[in-house]
């Protein structure tokens, strides 16, 4: 059931405020979620540029124990 007598431009004034408030908390989350994308697509980029000659700069870690034994240090 509905209301016998609903006045919309009365409804409009009172609920003013809970409408601006529910705008404003998406408007944020808008620009939260702006910010966020920006922030992970600005560091997911490789700042190094590749070598020219085509080698690579990293070193594969060296393993202190010698191949076919059992010892772990």
């Amino acid at each position: 059931m509905s209301a016998p007598d609903t006045n919309i431009e009365k409804q409009k004034k009172r609920h003013k405020p809970a409408l601006l408030g529910i705008k404003g908390a998406i408007g944020a989350g808008a620009i939260i979620i702006l910010m966020l994308m920006f922030f992970v697509i600005g560091n997911g980029r490789d700042d190094t540029p590749p070598a020219a000659d085509g080698s690579d700069t990293t070193v594969a870690p060296v393993d202190p124990v010698a191949p076919g034994t059992n010892e772990s240090n």
